[in-house]
């Protein structure tokens, strides 16, 4: 790696020279702004033409907006909180973020992504990075999710303003209600917003109840910012969600608690030398909870040969918090050369519990058997973040970017020591990493309206808590216990991305490759030596590095628009895995295509949609694949616009999955269907 280091250095070597410089602005803005659109760089939420294309309804979750992102599907266990994963790449293989800070879920079973403690309207920007590319926040192999938090704009004419809306899905019997508002008075501003839903369990397309699918939640933003001086500003975030009674069909048990709460303070100043400087502190309580599911079991008892009737239920509490800090700067050093520089820290602490209570029909309650399914760790990481942008002539711009992220874990329980000698292992109480990162990208004008871009890079990332030091772990898909492994190598990959982009005033295309070659891919690998803790699960797997593999993904976006009143947008996503066995990777998502047929005239719109998936046949029956077949569904939605005085009335209706059909998609564990023919209301009221 002192090639790389080299390469490092020598690319910032002109930073030492660094001068005073006019501003500028990107070069060939409109391409940029055609990558927004396609989310290869920033989606701007506010813009509501684009918006409409991404989010079903005024109520629609972050889920559904995922969905229709480039390279993004979701991994369902439930109706609530889906997994994002990003062209094959999942869990922490990805840096998901909210603007630039970090946050842990508290779920050894991935029950709380952290996009599950979002909502559509707190959020200002979803930013995408491709890759190894998505390494400002962190060292990574998948690529990156920041989403911004919306704050108030002291200028705008808006100011003040309040929104409520009401909506109701005939499905679940979901209601939702929604609020925003905002308010300003000389260098003060301040915004608040929220969202209320309520959601039962969820009927199929053959009119089949899917039981423990239900889940309701609370949460709110609010948001108090002053202007310092002309061009700075301060504000202070601070974020709620709670959802409670929260049902998992495809696994054995639910949740009935998951809070998150956020706080965070930023100083902003735009100048010749950008700055943004941001103390933040979040923490998440998660608790599984199986008191409503059924837990008694069969055993076949020994020295009778007859089934012995046994009881178990578990508590399995998790809980995660992250103190963290970062500096971010940004500046023009000279007319073709912009610098960005990236510090930050932060402290993770983590702890997961599990007590199981096993009651036999024939003899006297056991003991309560506890254990540490995340022994109790500190993780500390500091990273450094350097980019140059060289803005070479009118047609070309070069980047070239690095990170290194210097780790120290800390394992703070006696138990995890304990738990992990059964195995052999003779834990270190400490242990540090440096991972690293280096990416070179161009962009070359082909045209007035053509370009294309190209990115080369490499990059590692830490293994999770629950890979180095997860402690049987159930997986619910393969019906496997898995075991961290406290000396795992980093993952490693190897990165090119191609695109090419169409930008013209009505017409608006990008075409996207991408291939990883994964080198110490982490994957849980049967160990046939360890038995399995109890009497339903297949066996115990450890996580382990094996040679390499690979991943290649493909995308198409469109959006055309052939007169003022009508709008087409289309998506379409590929992803292929394949292990160093040849052997396929375990849940890759089928060709998916969605589009988008948009009429809009004055304060009428309606919109049809038509989303399909092919067949995925590919799989990895090791771990618990099976083939999935093809899908077609149809969603139509409209909505009216009333203006009265001051007040703004938005009817809004839709029918999701237009001719009720029963279907599920290959990354929906358990096979279970999704909502059948669903009819969606909504008011919204703005003043």
């Amino acid at each position: 790696m002192n090639k790389l280091y080299q390469m490092l250095l020598l690319s910032f070597l002109p930073v030492i020279s660094m001068a005073q410089m006019p501003d500028r602005t990107d070069m060939t803005r409109d391409t940029i702004h055609l990558s927004e659109v396609v989310i290869s760089a920033n989606l701007p939420l506010g813009n509501k033409d684009l918006l409409d294309y991404y989010r079903t309804n005024h109520f629609a979750t972050i889920d559904n907006i995922n969905a229709r992102l480039e390279g993004m599907s979701l991994i369902k266990r439930g109706a609530y909180a889906l997994e994002p994963m990003l062209h094959g790449f999942s869990g922490g293989q990805l840096n998901v973020t909210i603007d630039g800070m970090k946050m842990f879920g508290a779920c050894t079973d991935k029950m709380d992504p952290v996009t599950s403690y979002i909502e559509p309207t707190n959020l200002k920007n979803i930013s995408i990075n491709q890759g190894t590319n998505g390494n400002m926040n962190g060292c990574n192999v998948g690529g990156s999710v920041d989403m911004t938090l919306q704050e108030p704009e002291e200028t705008s004419s808006d100011i003040p303003f309040t929104s409520v809306g009401f909506g109701y899905e005939s499905v679940s019997r979901g209601r939702n209600i929604l609020f925003s508002s905002g308010l300003s008075k000389n260098k003060w501003a301040w915004g608040i917003d929220g969202v209320y839903r309520k959601n039962e369990n969820y009927r199929d397309g053959n009119n089949q109840l899917i039981p423990f699918s239900q889940f309701e939640k609370t949460n709110i933003h609010s948001v108090l910012k002053y202007t310092t001086s002309g061009n700075s500003f301060m504000k202070a975030d601070f974020l709620y969600d709670l959802a409670h009674n929260v049902g998992y069909p495809a696994l054995p048990m639910d949740v009935s608690k998951a809070r998150a709460t956020l706080a965070a303070l930023e100083f902003n100043r735009n100048g010749k030398t950008k700055l943004k400087a941001k103390v933040y502190f979040n923490s998440v309580l998660h608790v599984m909870d199986d008191s409503k599911r059924d837990s008694t079991f069969f055993l076949k008892n020994n020295t009778t040969g007859k089934n012995d009737t046994v009881f178990m239920r578990m508590d399995m509490p998790g809980e995660s918090s992250t103190f963290g800090t970062y500096l971010q700067a940004e500046r023009f050093w000279n007319p073709k050369n912009k610098l960005s520089l990236k510090i930050d820290n932060y402290t993770n602490h983590s702890l997961a519990e599990m007590t199981m209570h096993m009651n036999r029909k024939s003899t006297v309650p056991e003991p309560p058997m506890y254990m540490q399914t995340w022994p109790e760790m500190l993780r500390n990481v500091t990273g450094l973040f350097l980019q140059n942008t060289t803005f070479a002539s009118d047609k070309f711009q070069l980047t070239v970017n690095g990170r290194l992220d210097y780790n120290i874990d800390v394992l703070q329980s006696e138990y995890g020591q304990q738990q992990f000698s059964v195995f052999g292992y003779s834990l270190a109480k400490k242990q540090s990493r440096l991972v690293k990162s280096l990416n070179l990208s161009s962009q070359y004008s082909l045209g007035k309206y053509v370009s294309a871009n190209a990115t080369l890079g490499y990059s590692e990332r830490l293994p999770t808590i629950t890979e180095r030091l997860g402690f049987y772990l159930y997986n619910a898909y393969d019906g496997y216990d898995y075991i961290g492994n406290p000396y795992i190598k980093t993952e490693k990959s190897d990165f090119i991305r191609m695109e090419i982009q169409l930008a013209k005033s009505n017409l608006k295309i990008n075409l996207s490759q991408s291939l990883s070659l994964v080198h110490d891919y982490i994957l849980g690998i049967t160990n046939p030596d360890i038995p399995p803790m109890n009497f339903y699960t297949n066996g115990t797997r450890i996580y382990s590095n094996i040679p390499s593999a690979r991943l290649f993904s493909t995308d198409l976006d469109l959006l055309y628009t052939p007169v003022k009143a009508i709008s087409v947008f289309m998506i379409s996503k590929f992803t292929f895995g394949e292990l160093n066995s040849g052997e396929a990777i375990p849940l890759i998502p089928p060709l998916k295509n969605i589009i988008s047929v948009k009429y809009q005239k004055e304060n009428f719109s309606v919109q049809v949609e038509n989303e399909s998936s092919l067949a995925q046949n590919r799989i990895n029956k090791s771990y618990g694949e099976t083939t999935s077949p093809a899908y077609s569904i149809f969603q139509v939605k409209g909505s009216y616009v009333i203006h009265f005085r001051h007040v703004v009335a938005d009817i809004g209706w839709g029918i999701s999955n237009l001719l009720n059909k029963a279907y599920y998609d290959h990354l929906d564990w358990g096979r279970i269907n999704r909502p059948g023919r669903n009819v969606e209301l909504l008011l919204k009221f703005s003043f």
